[in-house]
């Protein structure tokens, strides 16, 4: 069983097993419960209050209202619900309910590290971190649902969501930073925080030094609530920079109890980096080599867990890499999570940067040419921050939930303060990797020592760029004499094409998968499918047979 929580008023949610009645509403829980003293469970005369998730500064809101955590904090939240967010620093989400009124305030962290759905209709509502969770209580209470095809056009074409939609039409997502006041048959979501953008001016010897003390004490947070606990620290490792600056970093300050795990392609410039870092840290390390692409087979069960919110390969083979791990002695999963994004930059123009946000950018796919609503961009300052939210967090983190199935997930990259200086910083340093390098190189020199996956294996230091553009070069000529003798390429840690064409059994479950469910969606949409199916690359099919799955789950 997947772990999450589901809260109704005016349903019946028996069919998900045991609940608890408040009277007013029901609530189901199966919670993950690696860090018990931080969730809140509490009811008072007038209030249930509700927390999952981990939280770094618990004192700071004991400090305002009292020596007990939960009623400190269901205090807080009675008081001034945004306020009280916006101090909290970690990955939580929940709830307070107003038993006088019948209102609910739902709730989930600044950068959505904890996913949270919605669903309202007159005095019926619902709230969870678990989309099949919800549509099977629509089901059991014979409500209608459909199927969203906006969600369905997303998935085609970005293989994420772009706002928040999700595959039913009446289940909407909480974005980051949100929560939202249900009540009255009517719901109001408001904006408690948001990412700033406010460039300040400093030198780049300044700059070096804020990342460097935000970024501690970033790692401080995470690393200190394993210990808290008793945990041992899991850290993913690649041969990128984003990884590999959170395992050095906290290990430079004294966790150096690590086991570092690492997937990819067999012999790649990953497995290689990844393994000649933990060795030289004195690390345990597992690598699992992903060649077999067993994962591929997981469809239903990937697409259940990320609530159909990205791309079901997105994760490759995360989840397999988790099952064999003993999942007890962990407490977080420490990734660097859009690091690369954030430190650096998505553009390099910083017109465009800066600009207006467009639409149509780090599509998957345009093998279907469809139009959205720029209404889309409208709640974004600008065309990084859009990206940021979007091909970032919706994104790249929604891999979060499928993890939180064996353990909390973090990254120092995605600290509430360590993102507020890295965006007061100027653009000029951040753009190609500048202020990160440097950074490197002023306060980890040795970390540059292991080369650098995106440049071909090349340490990764600003007086070896020439070399960088030889080996980019290098990489962009091999990947054109691919495409020339129709071949695929394989110089990727993940290169699905190669594995999929090499490999007869899944082309075969991917033609059996689709066959079964290619009746399940109709009409025009139908018809996308299809064609993104016969005629896409091994994404492209993918991104159709996600859409296929949560027609086959949710429906």
């Amino acid at each position: 069983m997947v772990h999450g929580f589901l809260a109704a008023g005016n349903m019946n949610i028996k069919c998900l097993g045991e609940t608890v009645d408040f009277g007013h509403f029901k609530q189901y829980n199966n919670l993950l419960n690696k860090f018990p003293k931080d969730q809140v469970f509490l009811e008072e005369e007038t209030q249930i209050t509700f927390l999952d998730g981990y939280v770094h500064n618990k004192n700071a809101v004991m400090t305002e209202n009292g020596k007990d955590w939960q009623q400190s904090f269901a205090h807080a939240m009675r008081t001034d619900a945004g306020r009280c967010l916006q101090i909290l620093r970690g990955g939580f989400c929940g709830y307070t309910f107003d038993k006088q009124t019948a209102g609910l305030t739902v709730y989930t962290d600044q950068v959505s590290v904890k996913a949270v759905y919605y669903y309202v209709n007159g005095n019926q509502w619902m709230v969870s971190n678990h989309i099949p969770y919800m549509t099977a209580v629509l089901k059991a209470n014979r409500i209608a649902y459909h199927f969203n095809e906006t969600a369905a056009k997303y998935m085609l074409s970005y293989g994420y969501m772009l706002d928040d939609s999700t595959f039913v039409k009446e289940i909407h997502r909480l974005l980051p930073g949100e929560l939202a006041r249900i009540g009255d048959g009517q719901i109001k979501i408001e904006n408690y925080y948001r990412i700033s953008d406010r460039e300040e001016q400093m030198s780049e010897e300044e700059a070096v030094e804020k990342i460097d003390r935000a970024f501690r004490e970033a790692v401080r947070r995470e690393f200190e609530k394993d210990r808290e606990y008793g945990y041992r620290h899991l850290v993913d490792l690649s041969g990128g920079l984003d990884s590999r600056m959170v395992s050095w970093v906290a290990h430079d300050m004294g966790y150096t109890d690590q086991l570092n795990v690492t997937y990819c392609r067999s012999g790649y410039l990953d497995e290689k980096i990844s393994g000649r870092i933990a060795n030289y840290l004195g690390h345990e390390y597992i690598f699992k080599p992903l060649d077999d692409i067993g994962w591929m087979y997981d469809i239903d069960e990937i697409v259940s867990r990320n609530n159909g919110a990205a791309l079901y390969t997105g994760i490759t083979g995360g989840d397999r890499l988790l099952k064999i791990l003993n999942a007890n002695q962990f407490g977080i999963e420490h990734t660097g999570m859009i690091g690369d994004a954030v430190l650096s930059t998505f553009y390099h123009d910083r017109e465009f940067n800066y600009g207006s946000p467009k639409l149509g950018y780090h599509r998957y796919s345009e093998k279907l040419s469809y139009e959205f609503s720029e209404n889309v961009t409208d709640s974004y300052v600008c065309q990084e921050m859009f990206a940021i939210y979007t091909r970032g967090i919706l994104g790249a983190q929604s891999s979060y939930m499928i993890r939180q199935h064996y353990m909390e997930t973090a990254s120092p990259f995605m600290d509430v303060d360590f993102l507020n200086t890295v965006f007061s910083i100027p653009f000029l340093y951040r753009k190609e990797h500048h202020i990160y390098l440097k950074w490197m190189l002023e306060k980890y020199p040795q970390s540059t020592d292991f080369g650098w996956e995106k440049w071909g294996g090349i340490k990764p230091r600003e007086d070896h760029i020439f070399f960088r553009k030889v080996k980019t070069t290098q990489r962009l000529l091999g990947q054109n004499v691919c495409k020339i003798l129709k071949r695929q390429n394989k110089d990727n840690m993940n290169p699905l094409d190669f594995w999929y064409q090499g490999n007869t059994e899944i082309q075969r479950y991917y033609r059996e998968y689709y066959d079964k469910n290619r009746d399940r969606v109709d009409g025009e949409m139908g018809k996308d499918i299809s064609l993104m199916f016969d005629e896409g690359n091994v994404i492209e099919k993918s991104m159709a047979l996600t859409a296929l799955a949560v027609r086959k789950l949710y429906f």
